[in-house]
């Protein structure tokens, strides 16, 4: 088994604005310039949306109209649990998965991401993993925190 990428943060706002800012609006705090498949290739930065059902996708848009899936909500229970099928640039059947609590910790939010399965990506599964370590740092700790404690209620 691949140990699991586990992170923890804790943001300045209510559960129900944490979730609100992790599933209502990708493009707001996601650095697409750097984690995207568009601007991997060069291509001007997308948009990003996330449906937010169980069933729904996770996806960018690129200026040109291309789509590129990055996973399918498996889970959505506003304001306490999200799990999504994550296989950016993969058949979904080589999905990992991330899940991503909220939970009151006094004033704000205790935030954790699990992204596990990694076994799913066979030979490559070990180096995702660490790649993913590094960049949900980026993304979870410093983007998506910034945004959680600007939008603070």
């Amino acid at each position: 088994m691949i140990t699991p990428v586990v992170k923890m943060i804790k943001v300045d706002c209510s559960p129900e604005k944490a979730f609100e800012v992790f599933t209502g609006d990708f493009s707001k705090w996601w650095p697409t310039q750097t984690h995207s498949v568009t601007a991997m290739s060069g291509g001007a930065l997308p948009d990003v949306f996330c449906e937010q059902k169980e069933g729904g996708k996770l996806y960018e848009i690129a200026s040109d109209g291309t789509r590129h899936d990055w996973g399918t909500i498996k889970l959505f229970q506003p304001p306490k649990a999200l799990s999504i099928l994550w296989h950016i640039n993969n058949p979904e059947s080589m999905a990992t998965c991330v899940d991503v609590t909220f939970e009151k910790d006094g004033e704000g939010t205790k935030v954790v991401l699990s992204h596990h399965d990694w076994e799913k990506l066979g030979e490559i599964g070990s180096t995702m993993r660490e790649s993913y370590n590094n960049g949900w740092v980026s993304v979870f700790e410093h983007h998506f925190k910034d945004a959680c404690n600007t939008s603070a209620e």
